[in-house]
């Protein structure tokens, strides 16, 4: 299946535990860039943009790298999760998303009613998947 370099493998990590930040983070930028104020009361077009508002609006929304990683980071982690089974899923949740994280690794295997070994080869897998998915692999 390939191995994962331990670098990639914490960034994968650390995108799956700030999935639900990214995702209102992702909201509240597109909303800052939709919600932007509007043209100069006196009619005279300022700078050298297009005088259509929606346009401009659309065109920040395509062009912002930001939004674009997020929105893409998000669309992969989450197609990866609908695809898993759900006690891979609740890895994911008891791993990434529990907070304040009490349980360990071997904890967590424990909890997911499987060994440390297959608790650790199901993690890997599912970092293997997201990385792919992103194109990373």
């Amino acid at each position: 299946m390939g191995w994962l370099k331990k670098e990639l493998r914490a960034y994968i990590e650390a995108e799956l535990r700030g999935y639900h930040e990214t995702m209102l983070e992702l909201a509240q930028l597109r909303d800052e860039i939709a919600g932007e104020s509007a043209p100069p009361p006196d009619g005279m077009p300022k700078g050298s943009e297009t005088s259509d508002p929606t346009w401009n609006k659309t065109m920040k929304i395509i062009t912002c790298r930001r939004l674009n990683q997020m929105h893409r980071t998000i669309y992969s982690i989450g197609r990866v999760i609908q695809s898993l089974p759900p006690d891979k899923q609740k890895l994911i949740q008891l791993k990434y998303w529990t907070r304040p994280q009490t349980l360990t690794d071997v904890g967590i295997a424990m909890e997911l009613h499987c060994g440390r070994n297959t608790y650790f080869r199901w993690r890997n897998e599912i970092c293997r998947q997201v990385a792919k998915e992103l194109g990373l692999m």
